[in-house]
């Protein structure tokens, strides 16, 4: 946590041990310890995020009908990618992408994948429960994440989060999503 809030304080140009060792509290040795250098501390701090934000937006919606709970899911994905956090974490992907994106790995990719998984898993467990029937769940789940992403980038690069108009347009992005089901 500590980490973050430094890189989102100071940029990855001003991110430094020191920095992240005063702000936690701990000897820089500590950090060191587990994390020779800034690319594999940013790398883990990254997995660390995605983690978390993963289980947060999962949380969400949990018990409620599946367009209710991909409603509320749509919304919050929204304002937690255009929020100054989002902001962070999308430097922060694109600069792994760059670090470490030579062949290994692909961040940006990864991240996409296991959002497909998810969403897939909740879409086939609705046609295994006979709320709904797809043909095909992968195609149905890339079309969901994809205008989700889409709507995302509109919004980042027209105007600042609106919480009514995003909610209302989750609303009629899940109606109509599941209609056409």
């Amino acid at each position: 946590e500590a980490g973050w809030e430094v890189l989102a304080a100071h940029g990855f140009e001003h991110f430094t041990y020191d920095r992240v060792s005063r702000h936690a509290r701990i000897g820089k040795v500590t950090i060191y310890n587990r994390f020779p250098g800034k690319a594999e501390f940013l790398e883990a701090l990254l997995k660390f995020k995605v983690h978390q934000r993963r289980m947060s937006i999962m949380a969400i919606g949990d018990g409620l009908p599946l367009v209710e709970s991909f409603c509320k899911r749509a919304a919050a994905v929204v304002e937690i990618l255009i929020s100054p956090d989002g902001v962070m974490m999308e430097r922060l992907v694109e600069w792994c992408d760059q670090e470490f994106g030579k062949d290994e790995v692909n961040y940006r990719h990864a991240m996409y994948e296991e959002a497909l998984v998810h969403i897939e898993t909740e879409l086939r467990q609705a046609v295994a429960d006979k709320v709904l029937a797809i043909g095909d769940v992968s195609l149905a789940a890339r079309f969901w994440l994809e205008g989700l992403i889409g709507h995302v980038r509109f919004l980042g690069n027209v105007r600042a989060f609106n919480r009514e108009e995003t909610e209302s347009w989750a609303r009629s992005y899940s109606e109509f999503f599941f209609a056409a089901l």
